[in-house]
């Protein structure tokens, strides 16, 4: 006969065991993302309430200056049909991901690979444009350069008005985002 310490200990492991084992399953991941829609500093506290509606993902840390988030999830929370032994692809996690943040902010913010230019590769322009007065304007004019090709983050700056580009200069050019902004009739002064 086995002692009543013996029981105790194999209940408690038994216990412990089945209370761990979902745990085990649920593995916790993370991933680095360019972000898309900071177009302004006062737009941080708003991806910090959108994050907070995603379901199954957490916003980690946030580089403003380099417009990247850090988030993480569970794939089996975010793919709960795939199997086990075909994971989602990064591409498919990033779409996914994004999904989900684009419908908790009504596509104000979306996420897509991180940059693979260093950063001292990329060039800064400078534009400057008409006043814009409200948040929604700056959200406009930056939403119609920021997912160009070439484009790697962008702001738009209320004083001065102008929007400021970082971009690939082998894939754009200055005069690419000048064009864009003009057919979607933001204000250039200087420029007809």
């Amino acid at each position: 006969m086995k002692s009543p310490f013996f029981q105790r200990s194999f209940v408690s492991f038994i216990c412990a065991f089945f209370l761990v084992l979902p745990h085990l399953h649920a593995e916790e991941q993370t991933g680095t993302y360019r972000l898309i829609g900071l177009s302004a500093p006062e737009r941080e506290a708003d991806l910090r309430e959108v994050m907070k509606t995603v379901p199954d993902v957490a916003l980690v840390s946030l580089d403003a200056a380099k417009a990247e988030v850090t988030l993480r999830y569970e794939l089996e929370k975010l793919f709960p049909t795939a199997k086990p032994k075909q994971p989602p692809t990064p591409e498919k996690i990033t779409e996914r991901v994004s999904s989900l943040i684009g419908q908790a902010s009504k596509n104000t913010f979306t996420v897509t690979a991180p940059s693979t230019v260093p950063a001292d590769k990329l060039t800064k322009v400078e534009i400057p444009i008409g006043v814009l007065d409200c948040k929604g304007c700056r959200f406009a004019a930056y939403s119609i350069v920021a997912k160009l090709e070439g484009v790697e983050r962008a702001t738009v700056s209320a004083t001065p008005c102008a929007i400021i580009v970082w971009i690939d200069a082998t894939k754009t050019k200055r005069e690419t985002l000048e064009e864009a902004l003009k057919k979607a009739r933001v204000e250039l002064p200087g420029k007809q």
